[in-house]
């Protein structure tokens, strides 16, 4: 039996005779009780004691039952106490009904049982425990998610950083010594810009599926050819599928193939889904991506493999967060078992389906997206963007308490032809951003003491419009993006970047205009 010693019940009646029998049934059963016969005593008596159950006659002197427990549940320092309802006559289920909209648990009708009514006591007792219970593991739950998404972005933050720093060296071992590398050196400097490249992806999966799943993202949909989108995945893929000596094979439309999406998070998926292809197929296999447009307004993209197949039970749950398969080439692939389910969320957010079908372990898998198609009078006019390359015009303050990353950028900016400072922390580049001085600024957000958020708004306030201010960050949320844009950033780039990204920006941004504040065309990036 539940442990009634700590318990206090209110037992509210008029009638003499039900007052007392009910009172000492509860008492002989371990109940600490208090006593009312009147709605406005129960009332009293409720709001300075605090009772774990009331007992409520329905018919009282001065007011109903019904009333007594609305007011209870309406005030939040009453509205957790269980009622229980009670009446010496006949109460049809319609009145039933009014008690328990009211915020009552059950109803009983005299005269009952004493030991029913100890049981229902004690019932309405434990399913409020449980419902505690749960509310207090709602909210140690809630607590931990909350933990845990700033644990992946601090650690999304710490391992971008030395990313980028690696990041950085690399492309500029590609730029400046292309011709004076040996081949064997080239080659190495390819598998670790390959392998960098790798570890981004994870690092975004990471966070992207924690976002994704709870819903905390918003697609930036446009009007974009799909078949753009396929070549750019195709590009990302091919030099990985060199290395592990597959054949990439490709069939698309002639014409272009309008789709309303999200660029950057289509690209996403097909690239997981020519990552997964390479990872399941040995040597010498084959991935086939081919697209074509079906007679119901909508295009179907597959991705077929060679490689080692799925069982039917692996192909109902292989888009399940963190599956893996068990096969020892599966597992020797590695993975974070993530990539399939945000492939799954995106396709979905998108309108479209993702399904998947293999006849069996070493048959190859064939994985297919649906997209709905734009129709003719939404498809845009193709349009060709020109970026005219602008080199060694900007004074740029880089402020980056990463020495390696910051001495990197440093000397490929300067390469570019720029006038470059650094700077390690916040206070150093507040003493060294004076009006006029510079005209791009790249910060991080992530510097010790003086967070970069903090920098920027200082700088905003003291140097205006004198410069471009950019953060290059480990910090890539949507939050992120919109706690800088409110700092003062123009732009928001995440760590690693791409130099040609970086050069891209550089020269997409317009004459500094003194005296008035101006925003950069694009904000974030």
């Amino acid at each position: 039996m539940l442990a009634t010693a700590n318990a206090t019940v209110l037992h509210v009646n008029d009638t003499p005779a039900s007052l007392y029998l009910g009172t000492f049934s509860l008492r002989q059963a371990g109940y600490h009780m208090l006593e009312a016969v009147t709605g406005g005593e129960a009332l009293r008596v409720a709001f300075d004691s605090r009772p774990d159950v009331i007992v409520l006659d329905v018919k009282l002197p001065d007011m109903s039952g019904y009333d007594v427990c609305r007011l209870l549940k309406e005030d939040p320092r009453t509205r957790e106490i269980s009622i229980i309802h009670t009446s010496a006559t006949f109460i049809t289920a319609e009145k039933k009904v009014v008690g328990l909209r009211a915020g009552a648990d059950v109803y009983l009708t005299q005269p009952f049982d004493p030991e029913e009514l100890i049981a229902t006591v004690n019932s309405v007792l434990r399913l409020r425990r449980v419902e505690r219970e749960a509310l207090a593991n709602a909210a140690r739950l809630e607590e931990a998610d909350r933990k845990k998404d700033e644990f992946l972005a601090m650690l999304a933050h710490e391992l971008r950083n030395p990313l980028a720093a690696i990041s950085v060296a690399v492309q500029m071992l590609g730029q400046k010594d292309s011709n004076g590398l040996s081949e064997a050196d080239a080659r190495r400097r390819d598998i670790i810009e390959r392998q960098v490249s790798h570890l981004r992806h994870l690092v975004d999966d990471l966070l992207d599926v924690s976002r994704i799943t709870r819903g905390k993202y918003a697609l930036r949909r446009g009007r974009l050819d799909l078949n753009t989108v396929l070549q750019h995945s195709l590009a990302a893929a091919r030099p990985v599928m060199e290395e592990r000596g597959l054949i990439l094979r490709e069939a698309f439309p002639t014409g272009p193939c309008w789709v309303d999406g999200d660029r950057t998070r289509l690209e996403q998926v097909f690239t997981n889904l020519l990552d997964n292809a390479a990872k399941y197929s040995p040597e010498g296999g084959i991935v086939t991506v081919g697209a074509h447009m079906a007679g119901d307004s909508r295009v179907r993209v597959s991705v077929q493999d060679t490689g080692i197949g799925l069982r039917p039970e692996d192909q109902e749950h292989i888009f399940e967060l963190f599956a893996q398969l068990d096969a020892g080439l599966a597992r020797s692939r590695g993975g974070l078992g993530i990539g399939l389910t945000l492939v799954r969320h995106l396709v979905t957010e998108h309108g479209g389906r993702v399904e998947v079908f293999s006849e069996g372990p070493g048959q190859g898998s064939t994985f297919t997206i649906t997209l709905p198609l734009l129709m003719d009078g939404a498809r845009p006019e193709a349009t060709v963007e020109r970026i005219e390359s602008r080199r060694g015009e900007w004074r740029i303050l880089l402020v980056d308490d990463n020495p390696d990353a910051r001495e990197g950028l440093r000397e490929m900016l300067q390469l570019w032809g720029h006038t470059v400072a650094v700077a390690s922390d916040g206070p150093e580049a507040l003493a060294m951003a004076t009006p006029g001085t510079y005209d791009v600024i790249i910060l991080d957000i992530g510097l010790p003491g003086l967070d970069g958020y903090q920098v920027a708004q200082e700088l905003r306030g003291r140097v205006a419009s004198d410069a471009h201010l950019i953060a290059l960050t480990g910090y890539g949320t949507p939050e992120d993006r919109a706690r800088s844009e409110e700092a003062g950033f123009d732009l928001h780039l995440v760590k690693p970047v791409e130099l040609v990204e970086i050069g891209r920006v550089l020269a997409q941004l317009g004459p500094v205009k003194r005296g008035t504040r101006r925003r950069s065309q694009a904000k974030s990036a």
